[in-house]
C-alpha cells in the first residue's frame, strides 16, 4: 500500500512539473523608446532672470530635454555631454528618483549645468530637491554641440552647432523637436519654444471652464451647465473638426473622436468657435470625459498621434502649455483669441467668460 501512495506521489510531482515547464515565459518589457527624446533648447549665458542661480549669484546654464512621444519615459542612466565622441566626458543622468527622471508625452525637462554652491565649488552630478544638476559647463566659445546618449552610449540626439551664441540668448529648435534650430530673443526653460503660438490657419484650445455652475450653454440636452472647451479657428478657411481627437490625458491622445458624420455641427468658420461640452456623455459634441476642477490636460490632435496644442493646468500631469487652474464659474482663455498669453475670465469683473465668441471683449 505504502509503495502504491509513493507512486501516486511521484506521478503527481512528475506531471505538476510537466505543466509548470508548459507555462508560457513571461513577455519582456517594451523597449524603452529613447528616440522620441531630443534635446530641445540650450542656454550658455543666463544672465538676466536667470532659470536658476547658483549659490555664488550667476545664472547656471542649462539644457532642455523634450519628449515628442506619446508616452512617458524614464530618463536615468542616459548620458550627456558637450564633448560628443570623448567618453570621458559623458555626465550619467542619475537613476535615483524616477518621479523626476521621467517625462510626460510632450513634456520637458531642464538639465541644470555647471551650477556651483555658496562656496563656489561645482555641484556633482545629481538631484537635489527634485532638480538634476549636471558638472557640465557650457560654453559658446569652446564647445559646439550637447549631444544626449542611452543607457547603452548609443547616440540618441546632438543639438545645432551654438558655438557664438550671444549672452542672454537660448539656441533652441523650431518648432519644438523640429529639425531646424535658431537663436531664440525670449527663453523658454520647461516649456514649448514657440510660446504656444499656434500657426495662423489651424484649430487651437482657445478658452475652457473645468467647474460651471452659472454659464449656460444650451444644446438642448440633458446637461446645460457643462464643462466646456472652446475650439478656435486661426485662419480664414473653414475646417471641419470631424475626425479629430480630444483629450484629457496627454498619455491617451485618441480618448475622444468627434464624429465625421455630423458636418453641420463640426464644420467651424474661419475665425469661428466651437463649443465641446466635457460631461462625460461620449456622443456627438459631448465628450467622453470632464474636466478636473483642480486640475487636469487637455489635448487636441487631428492625427491621433500628435498634438497640435496642449495645455496642463493646476494639478494637471504635465506635459502641455502651463495654465492656471480657473476657479467655479470662471474660465481660462488666451487673452485674446489665438494669442499665446492666457488668463482668467470672471464673469464679476467686465471680462467674463465668453464661450462661442472673441475672447477680451
Amino acid at each position: 500500500m505504502k509503495r502504491h501512495i509513493l507512486i501516486y506521489i511521484v506521478a503527481a510531482l512528475f506531471f505538476t512539473g510537466c505543466v509548470k515547464d508548459e507555462q508560457p515565459a513571461p513577455a519582456p518589457p517594451a523597449p524603452v523608446e529613447y528616440k522620441n527624446i531630443v534635446i530641445n533648447e540650450l542656454m550658455t549665458k543666463d544672465t538676466v532672470d536667470p532659470y536658476y542661480l547658483s549659490g555664488t549669484g550667476e545664472g547656471a546654464d542649462w539644457v532642455e530635454l523634450y519628449n515628442k512621444g506619446n508616452s512617458s519615459i524614464n530618463i536615468a542612466d542616459m548620458w550627456i555631454t558637450d564633448k560628443p565622441g570623448e567618453e570621458a566626458k559623458y555626465h550619467q543622468i542619475p537613476g535615483t528618483e524616477i518621479n523626476v527622471t521621467t517625462i510626460p508625452p510632450q513634456g520637458f525637462l531642464v538639465l541644470i549645468c555647471g551650477a556651483t554652491d555658496a562656496g563656489g565649488a561645482d555641484i556633482p552630478t545629481s538631484i537635489v530637491d527634485g532638480k538634476i544638476f549636471i558638472d557640465m559647463g557650457l560654453s559658446s566659445t569652446s564647445d559646439n554641440t550637447v549631444a544626449i546618449y542611452s543607457p547603452e552610449k548609443v547616440l540618441n540626439d546632438e543639438s545645432g552647432d551654438f558655438n557664438g551664441l550671444e549672452g542672454a540668448k537660448s539656441f533652441g529648435r523650431m518648432p519644438d523637436a523640429g529639425p531646424e534650430w535658431a537663436t531664440l530673443d525670449e527663453k523658454t526653460p520647461g516649456s514649448s519654444n514657440v510660446g504656444n503660438m499656434p500657426a495662423a490657419g489651424g484649430l487651437i484650445i482657445n478658452e475652457f471652464m473645468c467647474s460651471n455652475d452659472t454659464t449656460f450653454i444650451p444644446d438642448g440636452g440633458p446637461d446645460d451647465f457643462p464643462d466646456w472647451i472652446e475650439i478656435y479657428n486661426t485662419g480664414e478657411t473653414p475646417i471641419d473638426i470631424g475626425g479629430w481627437y480630444v483629450t484629457e490625458s496627454l498619455t491617451d491622445t485618441m480618448l475622444y473622436q468627434i464624429p465625421t458624420d455630423i458636418p453641420e455641427q463640426t464644420l467651424i468658420a474661419g475665425h469661428g468657435y466651437l463649443i465641446l461640452k466635457a460631461n462625460g456623455l461620449g456622443e456627438g459634441l459631448h465628450l467622453n470625459f470632464k474636466l478636473g476642477s483642480g486640475g487636469d490636460d487637455i489635448g487636441l490632435s487631428q492625427d491621433g498621434a500628435s498634438y497640435v496644442d496642449a495645455l496642463s493646468y493646476g494639478d494637471g500631469a504635465g506635459g502641455g502649455f502651463p495654465v492656471e487652474a480657473p476657479p467655479t464659474d470662471t474660465s481660462a482663455g488666451r487673452d485674446t483669441d489665438g494669442n499665446t498669453t492666457w488668463v482668467i475670465f470672471d464673469p464679476n469683473t467686465e471680462l467674463g467668460p465668453t464661450p462661442g465668441s472673441a475672447n477680451g471683449n
